[in-house]
Parts: C-alpha cells; structure tokens; sequence
C-alpha cells in the first residue's frame, strides 16, 4: 500500500504546475491595442485579454518586455502570452492560437517621395528603394518580405527595431524614410496632437493576417486552452468582446473583430 502511495505522490509531483495567474509580455505602447497610462495598462488588447481570463476565473499579470524579448521569454517559461501573434507552423509549436483577435492589415507607412514609383511589396526585391524603412526586431511580415529580408543586398535599407514606440520616433524625427506599420495604429496617431504626421500616408499594403493572443503551450494546460477558446467563443457570441472594440473608435477606420477560429495544439 506505501508502494501505491508513494508512486502517486511521485506521479502527481511529477505533473508541471499551472498557475492561473498568467503572465502577458507587454510593450510600453502599441495604441490603440496596448496602452500605458502611469502604473495601468489600457487598450483593445488589454481589455480583451482581461475579459476572457475573467471568463475562467484567472488572473493576468503584466510583464515589460520588448517583443523580441517576450519571444525569449516565451522559449524560457517566463511568460505565458503575448497578443497581436500572427499564426506560422513554426510558432504553433510553442503557441496555442485564441481568437483571432484581429485581423492586421501592414502598411508601409513613410513619405512619398521617399520611394518613387514603389507601390508594392515585390518591387523591394526586384528594383529595391531609396528609402530606409524601420521595422519592429522578431516580427513577422509574412513570407514575401522574409525573402527580401534574407537577401544581404536588400537587407541594408531596413532598420530593425526593438519596440513600436522607438519606431515611430524614428519616423518622426527624420531618421528613417518610413515603418512598417499596422494600419488601425497608423490611424490612431496620425491624428495625435503634436505630432508632426502631416507627411506620412499608407503607401501600399505589405501583409495581412489573423492574430491572435498565442498562449505557451509549455505553462498553459491543455485544459485550460480548452476553456480559454470555450470562453472566447461565448464572449464573441454574446457581444461581450464586440462591446470592448467599440470602446476605441477610430477616426477614417473601424476595427473588425473576426469570427472565432482559435488554434489548438492536436490532441494526442
């Protein structure tokens, strides 16, 4: 009997411990999708997040962390979701998918004249550019834009960012030609007071995608992703996650929350 007991005191030990607080890698700001406002934190992302973690009873927890960084931390443990996560075969190894939350439109967002006759993504690879385009560290702008990424030649006229804010500060004091940006965020502070953005418009789309809130599959249970994309799917139904969206309107744009088609990891 102390033989049957100590193997399932041993197996029960043995089992990863899943906690429900969860632990979200957060930027400084990526408006209108995260927001920092002194010590709390705002916008769609947050509020969504918050809302569906409430739904199973969880808590979430803020780490700062840059996004190349929060992917680390990802690979480490360390942080158990990120938002804003476009859907890749690779990534679905340590992701589970929830929502999608958006669908992201990407712009190259800059000054005209900066990039004369350019007017889609695959001119970069076939006649390059003049302008130097900034680009966030560990993003993924899909497959057409890592192909011209991983050519040297081309490589030299982009520069590659650690986090939005820093981005767009380049844009704006003049030190890059144009970003690479998502274009509800675009819209939102191309009309903030005291920024200089009379000059950058979308010049044309460079990716689209679903994202989502990607959870580690190595710190979230397989039971609680269950739940988490029960809970989603209920709170789209209801108009609870629709509700939050309408919170941030744009002005020359309207988010559109998708339709549910979360992404789990293939049951054994």
């Amino acid at each position: 009997m102390k033989g049957v007991l100590a193997l399932i005191v041993s197996c029960v030990l043995s089992q990863p411990a899943y906690s429900c607080t969860l632990r979200m890698g957060i930027e400084t700001s990526f408006a209108p999708y995260i927001m920092q406002h002194g010590d709390s934190w705002r916008g769609i992302n947050v509020e969504l997040l918050q809302r569906l973690l409430q739904e199973i009873e969880c808590e979430l927890e803020f780490i700062h962390s840059p996004w190349l960084r929060s992917l680390k931390l990802i690979e480490q443990g360390e942080l158990d979701v990120l938002s804003h996560l476009s859907y890749n075969a690779e990534r679905s190894k340590q992701f589970a998918f929830i929502g999608p939350h958006q669908q992201e439109s990407i712009y190259l967002v800059g000054l005209q004249r900066a990039f004369p006759g350019l007017t889609a993504v695959d001119q970069l690879k076939s006649s390059g550019t003049t302008g130097i385009i900034a680009l966030l560290n560990g993003a993924y702008y899909g497959d057409k834009l890592d192909s011209i990424l991983n050519d040297a030649k081309n490589r030299t006229r982009f520069v590659f960012i650690r986090g939005n804010e820093d981005k767009q500060a380049l844009l704006l004091n003049g030190r890059v030609h144009g970003v690479l940006e998502d274009i509800a965020a675009y819209h939102y502070w191309k009309v903030q007071p005291g920024l200089p953005t009379a000059d950058y418009i979308p010049l044309f789309q460079v990716h689209q995608s679903m994202v989502y809130f990607g959870f580690n599959r190595r710190t979230v249970s397989r039971g609680q992703l269950q739940q988490l994309a029960q809970a989603w799917q209920k709170l789209y139904a209801d108009g609870s996650l629709a509700a939050i969206v309408q919170r941030y309107p744009l002005a020359g744009y309207q988010i559109q929350l998708p339709k549910p088609a979360s992404l789990l990891p293939a049951t054994e």
